[in-house]
């Protein structure tokens, strides 16, 4: 369980129907208000991240301090906001690591990125590029930056 996903224009939609007197671009404004705040690691009062759709129209708090309720049940959370706290599930952050022990990279967020865990496209196995100890972390940063787009672009690309 937990909350459902659902799409900012979905959302919108929805929002809109149970509340008329709304204006769209402010529902929009609020949420991308939000999204951005939970984008930059803004957190509940309580060290919880914030519920996007609730701190849209309520501040920048998680589900439980916004609803009083523990767990979510039939609520919703923007697809996207779903997918990022996924994608940081078990994975060290740098401000939890001995000082003396960090190294590799890290995304903006903070969290290590293990390198060998980044897929590598069919442009990268016909790139100059591809077996050059120099350009190794930038093609895993720009690997990785671009992970779940639909179509993979490098601007470093050199056919071999």
């Amino acid at each position: 369980m937990g909350f459902a996903p659902i799409t900012i224009d979905k959302y919108v939609k929805m929002h809109l129907k149970n509340n008329p007197s709304c204006k769209e671009v402010d529902v929009r404004k609020a949420l991308h208000s939000a999204i951005n705040a939970h984008n930059k690691g803004m957190k509940c009062s309580c060290g919880n991240d914030i519920w996007v759709i609730g701190s849209a129209f309520a501040g920048n708090s998680c589900f439980t301090c916004i609803t009083g309720e523990s767990f979510p049940t039939d609520d919703y959370e923007i697809d996207t906001v779903l997918k990022k706290r996924a994608n940081k599930k078990g994975r060290r952050h740098i401000d939890d690591m001995d000082p003396t022990k960090i190294a590799g990279i890290f995304d903006d967020d903070g969290y290590e990125i293990n390198t060998d865990l980044i897929q590598k496209p069919s442009l990268c196995l016909i790139c100059k590029n591809n077996d050059s100890q120099e350009e190794e972390i930038f093609c895993n940063l720009t690997r990785y930056d671009q992970k779940d787009e639909p179509e993979f672009t490098c601007f470093a690309f050199v056919k071999k």
